[in-house]
């Protein structure tokens, strides 16, 4: 029998969602050692090494956080705007030769770059193409043009949806039928989240041992939407709290756009004593036991791996009814909310502010559904088994 190759399309390798999911499957992938695995990213970044490390073959289109700016960039000041898209697809396609013809092919995320690389690639008809869609509708209807969706949804064999709601999304929002859809959740690798203890990470920002901490990991951008959590806290603080919380943001980079604009709101709300952004970390969940309780302000997110960390570090959930986190909630993880409902924001989170005993039930309870459900290899099982299944019969 033919040992299979199969070829992953990614849109990056920076250290996000669906670029680190995708190194927890290419290591579970190389435990296995049944397939050949190669890789075709969009960008390069910190996580092509790790791929490397799973014997993945790895190649990257670009360098830049966007992909093949700087050549447009040349194309337009020379009067050659209509050329750009041909060059551009020509560095694709120097990439994807650079790996052998794959047996089965995986586009990891519904962007447009990796919207890009599928048409660029064009795989035969015999070839399947298995997309994992980590997004809902930000992502899907504003980030994707209708031309990349139907590149994607189209050309696709089967979809593997990141949690229920991505799931539903594709089958009600996106006309996908029910049985070309297999709902495969995010997982974390539950073992590697290892926060440092909470007297030494308060220290190290500068809060109090005995202060009210709620806080988030992600880029501080519209669509994670720290705003709201800042206005939550701004509204336990003016209604007399006990407990008037500091606020942790981590991830992004404080010099950003992003992050100034988080720091003025900080600032206009009267919480910049208590409010610290701190830059991108490798490793993020060395400070979750800073918090007491992990906020997900999102207007929609379809199942971040931050909160399944935060999860397995044993910290209860606040969330909107915004995406795969309310599951979890719902199964006593934490609390969820209507969004945009900031009053009952802020009063889930006093709540478990204000209750000791409540917030150790619920974080025990979260660690309890990422271990057993969100971990890497049930995660891994789940994703295979679809592979599998969609692989030509003389390669399985």
């Amino acid at each position: 029998m033919t040992r299979p190759r199969l070829l992953f399309l990614g849109h990056g390798a920076e250290r996000t969602g669906p670029p680190i999911l995708l190194g927890h499957l290419l290591d579970g992938l190389h435990r296995l050692d049944r397939h050949d695995l190669s890789v075709v990213t969009a960008r390069s970044g910190p996580l092509l090494a790790a791929y490397e490390r799973a014997s993945a073959q790895v190649a990257a289109v670009g360098t830049e956080r966007q992909p093949l700016r700087r050549t447009s960039a040349l194309l337009r000041q020379v009067g050659a705007s209509s050329a750009i898209e041909p060059a551009q697809d020509l560095i694709r396609r120097r990439a994807l030769r650079r790996v052998p013809r794959a047996d089965l092919v995986y586009v990891n995320a519904a962007t447009p770059p990796t919207a890009d690389l599928l048409r660029v690639l064009d795989p035969e008809p015999s070839v399947p193409v298995l997309v994992h869609v980590h997004e809902l509708d930000i992502g899907l209807r504003l980030n994707l043009g209708a031309a990349q969706r139907a590149a994607l949804f189209e050309r696709a064999d089967h979809l593997i949806a990141a949690s229920r709601p991505v799931a539903a999304l594709l089958r009600d929002g996106h006309g996908i039928a029910a049985d070309r859809i297999t709902t495969c959740a995010e997982f974390v690798d539950a073992d590697a989240v290892r926060p440092d203890p909470r007297a030494t990470v308060r220290a190290e920002l500068g809060i109090p041992d005995d202060a009210a901490v709620v806080g988030s990991v992600g880029l501080p951008d519209w669509r994670k939407d720290p705003d709201h959590l800042l206005r939550a806290a701004s509204l336990l603080e003016r209604s007399g709290a006990a407990r008037a919380p500091w606020v942790v943001w981590i991830g992004g980079d404080p010099a950003s756009d992003d992050g100034r604009r988080l720091a003025d709101e900080a600032r206009r709300l009267g919480l910049t004593d208590r409010f610290r952004h701190v830059g991108h970390l490798d490793r993020p969940d060395r400070l979750l036991h800073a918090l007491d309780v992990f906020a997900l302000p999102a207007r929609e997110d379809a199942l971040p791996l931050a909160a399944l960390e935060a999860a397995a570090a044993g910290l209860p959930i606040v969330c909107f009814r915004a995406g795969g986190v309310a599951d979890l909630c719902d199964r006593g993880a934490g609390t969820t909310v209507a969004y945009p409902d900031t009053v009952a924001f802020a009063d889930a989170l006093a709540r478990l502010l204000d209750d000791g005993a409540e917030r150790e039930r619920t974080g025990a309870r979260a660690r309890e559904l990422v271990a057993a459900e969100h971990d890497v290899a049930p995660g891994v099982d789940r994703i295979v088994a679809v592979i599998d299944r969609f692989l030509p019969q003389g390669v399985r």
